[in-house]
């Protein structure tokens, strides 16, 4: 009998994870306009260009920052100079201020930095090996815990996935079923 091969498929799964949702939000954001961009269901709630904000910094964050123990790209590449008061902020815990005062950002200008941040994904899962995913990184600002890689690229998928979700609800309210 023949020696048994087994691939893994962890990194090939988690790109496809990525991949999926990214894909998935230009189709949410194709077609909006800057007003529908930056509608928002209620006073104490998102708009579109927040959350793709909010989604390329934890992107960004959870990759480079935590995994990759350098800059954000958000910083070291200068995107925050447009918005210099957003420079440390990732929108996580936001408050309706914050929220009502949330510029309306071009989205084109958005996409442009969220695929700097997706190549740089893509190259760092294509590099993580079984130990760097084993390996304990520092996860957290008000409050610092150590976390694993995997539970890193876990949270990445999490985390995306629950904001497309929420940009295609607020898209559908805007436009309906399938528009």
């Amino acid at each position: 009998m023949g020696q048994l091969f087994i691939m893994n498929f962890s990194k090939e799964s988690i790109i496809s994870a990525v991949q999926e949702y990214y894909e998935a939000l230009k189709n949410a954001l194709n077609g909006l306009d800057k007003y529908e961009l930056s509608w928002k269901p209620s006073i104490e709630s998102n708009n579109i260009i927040f959350l793709v904000w909010h989604m390329s910094l934890i992107e960004d964050n959870l990759i480079n920052k935590v995994l990759g123990k350098k800059e954000r790209i958000w910083i070291s590449q200068d995107y925050f100079k447009k918005y210099p008061s957003l420079k440390n902020e990732t929108g996580y815990g936001f408050n309706i201020t914050q929220l009502q005062e949330f510029p309306i950002m071009d989205i084109d200008w958005l996409m442009h930095y969220f695929d700097k941040v997706r190549n740089t994904t893509n190259n760092m899962i294509e590099s993580l090996t079984n130990e760097d995913l084993s390996n304990d990184f520092l996860f957290g600002s008000n409050k610092v815990i150590k976390v694993k890689g995997f539970w890193v690229l876990g949270r990445l998928i999490v985390e995306e996935s629950q904001h497309l979700g929420q940009i295609a609800y607020i898209r559908g309210m805007i436009k309906g079923l399938n528009k």
